[in-house]
């Protein structure tokens, strides 16, 4: 399969293509992705955070060659005969490079907008647009499904390559929201990492030597979790998002169209590609109800809604350090509760006030890495083989990083609210000890 086409990218320098790779990439439906933000509003934090899923899904198409090959290579220099063959890495390299092609405008924000995740959307599309290219390529469609899922059972080390903890989405993404947002946050070691994939007895492994850069990986995304993709500015934004999304929806003004009607023909498909950020804005901004009006006039403004509670705001002296982090924050459910009962009272609608916690994030827990149930079992974790004893471990049995991490998820519980409103919320929160800094009056 030669090649048919070089793209320059900023993380990977140049992404190689075939002339069947660029056919799918050439279609509208994959053309839509140049106008899905990658991080949603996030450039009204990290001003250079304005790139695409576009440029993603070519990144994690060109990792999971990279990872294939090492796997190959590695594996072999351990004895071992995976039995692959040319197919499967055209077949993981398209499954890479469709996985996010389901995705909603501004990515994750409006994850509501679907009747279903965005995978079950990427998945309808490879069969409704993309099932003639990858047939006349060899690729059977139901494979690429099925690797995209994270289940592909007949060759189940290649699902951890689109979806696990070592998969190319997060190996290219971190490195690219990194760039992009102007942070270091992100940034670990991919040359080294993919450098030490292998299958070693069926189990997908990194060879010892990659083992710092794993762990390394490991902190990157947790850091990029705390400081990029839950910055306060950039969720009070994708909150507004979402909120308008809703008000919409229950007016019965946003229709988005349904993976059954994406099944049924043509006409779904051609509204799908209609349905990208610009849409989104532009329901918006012509809306008529006064509430997203509001909202919208604020997202063109760059005025957040202001956090009023957060893990960070008010912090405690301890006379002693606890064993979890977590402990020092006061009981902030408790703080919530009470102020949600107290907003009608404060003169706040439902609108005015929102809130974000983990479990209604869009995205996965950080650093999202689940110990191992079992003593050697790959469960959740990343294991790491000594070649030596021929043994394969968690990584979380040798690093204390990892284990702690995984050991204690982030707590994360925040409320928004409109600028005009903050002040009235500060002084009830000092009726329950809980002490906001003023604020200058908003413009």
């Amino acid at each position: 399969m030669g090649t048919e086409k070089k793209f320059r990218d900023p993380i990977h320098k140049f992404i190689h293509v075939s002339s069947e790779e660029l056919k799918i990439i050439d279609t509208p439906v994959f053309q839509r992705t140049r106008n899905i933000k990658q991080l949603s509003l996030g450039y009204y934090a990290y001003h250079g955070a304005e790139h695409s899923r576009f440029g993603h899904m070519l990144g994690a198409m060109h990792v999971a060659g990279l990872a294939y090959d090492a796997i190959q290579k590695n594996t072999a220099k351990l004895g071992e005969d995976l039995a692959y063959e040319d197919i499967d890495r055209k077949t993981l390299r398209a499954a890479a490079l469709l996985h996010d092609v389901g995705h909603a405008p501004f990515s994750h924000s409006l994850e509501s907008l679907l009747d279903a995740s965005h995978e079950a959307y990427s998945k309808a599309l490879v069969k409704t647009c993309y099932e003639d290219i990858l047939r006349k390529s060899d690729i059977d469609t139901q494979t690429v499904n099925e690797l995209i899922d994270g289940y592909y059972t007949n060759k189940p080390h290649l699902s951890k390559l689109v979806s696990g903890q070592l998969d190319v989405d997060r190996l290219d993404y971190l490195l690219r929201d990194s760039y992009y947002a102007g942070v270091s946050y992100g940034r670990y070691d991919l040359e080294r990492i993919i450098d030490q994939l292998a299958i070693v007895d069926g189990k997908f492994v990194v060879l010892e030597g990659g083992y710092e850069a794993v762990e390394q990986l490991v902190f990157s995304r947790y850091q990029m979790y705390q400081q990029v993709y839950f910055h306060k500015t950039k969720r009070s934004f994708e909150l507004m998002l979402w909120k308008c999304s809703e008000i919409m929806k229950e007016d019965g003004l946003l229709h988005y169209p349904s993976i059954k009607e994406l099944e049924e023909g043509e006409d779904g498909i051609q509204e799908y590609i209609k349905r990208d950020d610009r849409w989104f804005l532009n329901q918006i901004f012509n809306a008529k109800n006064p509430k997203v009006v509001r909202i919208a006039d604020m997202i063109k403004a760059r005025k957040p809604y202001l956090e009023t509670y957060s893990p960070l705001s008010n912090r405690k002296k301890s006379a002693r350090i606890k064993a979890e982090p977590n402990n020092s924050v006061d009981a902030l459910e408790v703080v919530q509760s009470a102020l949600h009962k107290a907003l009608p009272s404060l003169g706040i609608e439902r609108h005015e006030f929102l809130t974000d916690d983990l479990s209604r994030s869009p995205y996965n827990l950080m650093p999202d890495y689940n110990i191992s149930d079992g003593d050697d079992g790959e469960g959740g974790s990343i294991l790491v083989y000594y070649k030596n004893n021929r043994l394969a471990e968690p990584i979380e049995k040798r690093s204390h990083m990892v284990f702690t991490l995984a050991k204690n998820q982030p707590f994360m519980i925040r409320g928004f609210v409109t600028p005009e409103k903050y002040d009235t919320v500060r002084k009830h929160l000092e009726t329950l000890s809980y002490v906001l800094p003023k604020r200058g009056s908003p413009s």
